[in-house]
């Protein structure tokens, strides 16, 4: 038998089997699709044509769908996991964590209940990351063991720290803009506005966190709530010591009747005077923090070039 007749034949013989094979599961498939879409057309193309003549008929509405096969599957998937996770959240942290998120301007549209489920994911991931670094488990070393703890510390620390950099920069941004914004307050009331309006007008034109404070404060108002609660509110919302300061004199003025421009003109001063005074604090300290960078990096390099020269020379004694 001639073996390498077979093979050649085999050779041609196979692609034109599974080219056939294709070309009949193709035109299977597209028949059924093509009677899909007859069905389809026939529930609800022809239910319109019957409509026109009985008059009676109820009329289909045919389903629609909202959005990608992503947010559909994965997205909602996830977001069953992350309720599921919420059920377990404590209580009292849950309170804790809000106020944080609050104040960070809740990042996202993020809730305690989430936040903690998308830790506890990280954290996860984070073990599962570690193991995957090396699977070899017999032969472990300390090093390989530290570095997989080193890993789950991270993702564990890591939602953590980029909040608490969240509420940092918020309130940093709102301390820095409240001289201007009591600049703003003290113009307007001057002008002859009052307190409610001058903070309407400002959070119309100042795109900021302090801007949207303020009109949510002026939209509490609106609703029916006193201006001392709204600013009390806000005072809790933002957790600044430079704005609650600014908020209690501020209740405390209108109790007694003072003037608002007075008042507002005195605590724009004090706060400009705060503010270049963190300003000459912050720049107090950059001395000792380009301490370590300058040991590390620049040291070494001067050293290098000095010594390097005289390094044969010293070698050539010996």
């Amino acid at each position: 038998m001639d073996f390498d007749l077979i093979d050649t034949n085999l050779f041609f013989i196979l692609p034109v089997v599974i080219i056939a094979i294709l070309a009949i599961y193709g035109i299977f498939t597209w028949l059924k699709r093509a009677n899909k879409i007859s069905t389809r057309l026939d529930q609800f193309v022809a239910a319109e044509v019957q409509l026109e003549s009985i008059p009676t008929a109820t009329q289909i509405i045919p389903r629609e769908i909202n959005g990608s096969l992503f947010s559909r599957t994965i997205i909602s998937w996830f977001n069953k996991l992350l309720h599921f996770i919420v059920r377990f959240t404590p209580e009292k942290m849950a309170i804790d964590m809000e106020h944080k998120l609050t104040i960070a301007g809740n990042p996202a549209n993020l809730h305690a209940g989430k936040f903690f489920a998308i830790r506890f994911l990280v954290f996860l991931a984070g073990i599962i990351l570690a193991f995957l670094v090396n699977l070899d488990f017999t032969n472990i070393k300390n090093a390989s063991v530290l570095f997989r703890i080193l890993i789950i510390a991270i993702c564990l620390v890591l939602p953590g720290v980029w909040l608490d950099g969240r509420v940092r920069s918020r309130q940093d941004e709102i301390r820095r803009s409240l001289p201007d914004a009591l600049d703003m307050l003290s113009v307007c009331a001057s002008a002859g506005l009052g307190f409610d309006q001058s903070m309407q007008k400002i959070s119309n034109y100042w795109d900021t966190e302090l801007g949207l404070e303020f009109e949510r404060v002026t939209h509490e108002m609106e609703m029916g709530v006193s201006r001392a609660i709204a600013l009390k509110n806000m005072r809790n919302r933002l957790d600044v010591n430079d704005l609650s300061q600014f908020i209690a004199i501020l209740i405390q003025a209108e109790k007694i009747g003072m003037s608002y421009a007075d008042v507002l003109h005195s605590q724009a001063l004090q706060l400009r005077v705060l503010r270049q005074v963190r300003a000459r604090e912050i720049a107090n300290k950059l001395p000792a923090k380009m301490l370590i960078p300058v040991i590390l990096f620049i040291f070494p390099a001067l050293i290098a070039v000095i010594l390097g020269p005289s390094i044969p020379i010293i070698m050539g004694m010996f």
